[in-house]
């Protein structure tokens, strides 16, 4: 049987017996001398060993892990029992390493959202920032709320045939889909009403959309109001996965509409250069039943350049 990373993870769970991170797994494991038994590392095998967990716990039959603590997230081996003072032991050490070592702001987190709707068979859409800032403005507060933070396409080219496509619109079928996204750093139970309402305001008008954060209460009272929101205005919620963005969770789904406002799409493109670059794409695109022009979009990052970003804007530990 080879040596893997869910190996490497039980030998340093058992060893030290007690709730670790992915990083702390790693490094433990390199001092125990566990890393030279791995037949490949790879540039980020903390990356690695969390992702063979999650996928055990989720899928495996009989798992050897469990996760007791998810903000951090810590795992331990099926069978190991920790007090509530270990796990908040553990869990305050990761949270006073994660204060010191990460610092990022709204927009830092939209080209890992931007990673995960490409990669996302729900979404499968080209993204785009919106510069708010560069929007004309008639008065302060003005035009508060009414821009999305990001806004994404699908394109339906690559799951249709040709003669599909030009048949589509004989068929009065519509074939596009336009998502809306308002990104946040954390949402909790003081601040749900003011971040939800703001999603309300800036994304009703598109065939669906978001309100997305890395961190959001797990509270019972908070979910319960996140759910009567949803239910009665539609707006979706995201859970963004920093560490893989392909495993982000969509906790709610939004309310899906046939038409787009098109008033509101109208005044979009004639206030902000961003939009109307989108709209602009669409059309092209529509013409050469191709994208015609991806640079319009966010440029969505592969393994190497994701793994730089997150160092350079200290988003992770390492």
């Amino acid at each position: 049987m080879s040596y893997g990373f869910k190996e490497f993870a039980i030998e340093v769970l058992n060893t030290l017996n007690k709730p670790l991170s992915k990083m702390e797994i790693w490094e433990e494991g390199v001092k125990l001398g566990l890393d030279k038994k791995l037949g490949t590392q790879g540039k980020t095998p903390w990356h690695s060993i969390s992702a063979r967990i999650y996928t055990e716990i989720k899928d495996g039959i009989n798992p050897r892990f469990k996760q007791v603590s998810k903000r951090p997230a810590l795992f331990a081996l099926v069978g190991q029992e920790f007090t509530e003072k270990d796990i908040d032991k553990s869990s305050k050490a990761n949270n006073e390493l994660a204060n010191e070592e990460s610092s990022y702001k709204e927009r830092d987190l939209h080209p890992i959202l931007v990673k995960y709707l490409f990669s996302s068979s729900h979404f499968k859409c080209l993204t785009k920032t919106i510069y708010h800032e560069q929007s004309k403005k008639k008065s302060k507060n003005s035009d508060k709320w009414i821009h999305p933070d990001l806004i994404g396409i699908y394109f339906p080219f690559d799951d249709y045939e040709n003669l599909t496509l030009q048949a589509i619109p004989v068929l009065k079928e519509k074939s596009y889909k336009i998502f809306t996204f308002e990104m946040k750093v954390n949402i909790t139970l003081a601040n749900l009403r003011e971040y939800f309402f703001q999603a309300v305001s800036n994304s009703s008008w598109a065939n669906e959309g978001y309100l997305v954060a890395p961190e959001i209460s797990e509270d019972d009272d908070f979910l319960s109001e996140l759910s009567m929101l949803n239910n009665a205005f539609g707006i979706g919620v995201i859970k963004l996965n920093i560490e893989i963005p392909e495993q982000s969770e969509i906790l709610f789904y939004s309310r899906q509409k046939a038409n787009v406002d098109i008033n509101m799409i109208d005044k979009l493109i004639e206030k902000n250069q961003n939009v109307k670059d989108v709209f602009e794409a669409l059309i092209d695109s529509e013409k050469l039943s191709k994208v015609s022009n991806k640079s319009k979009f966010d440029k969505i990052l592969d393994d190497d350049e994701y793994e730089k970003y997150l160092k350079e804007k200290r988003i992770l530990k390492k």
